[in-house]
């Protein structure tokens, strides 16, 4: 199974979501440390396995899309 945020393999299930360890450690630290990212392009990067470190706002906006949870249970 892939990872729904950027299409790698997926470690399981993540903060409501199939997601693989990257995204997830990604996530964790977005969320604990309360970070704002701002894309300096129009909002629209391609986040992929090998694009996903590119754009931190447009992988926050994503991983929030794909049903991410914030009160997820391993915050």
């Amino acid at each position: 199974q892939l990872c729904v945020v950027c299409g790698d393999s997926s470690s399981g299930l993540h903060y409501g979501v199939l997601s693989c360890e990257a995204c997830k450690a990604f996530f964790k630290r977005t969320v604990q440390g309360n970070i704002r990212y701002v894309c300096s392009s129009d909002g629209k990067c391609e986040i992929t396995k090998k694009a996903r470190r590119s754009c931190p706002a447009c992988r926050m906006d994503k991983c929030l899309t794909m049903g991410m949870l914030r009160e997820g249970s391993s915050l």
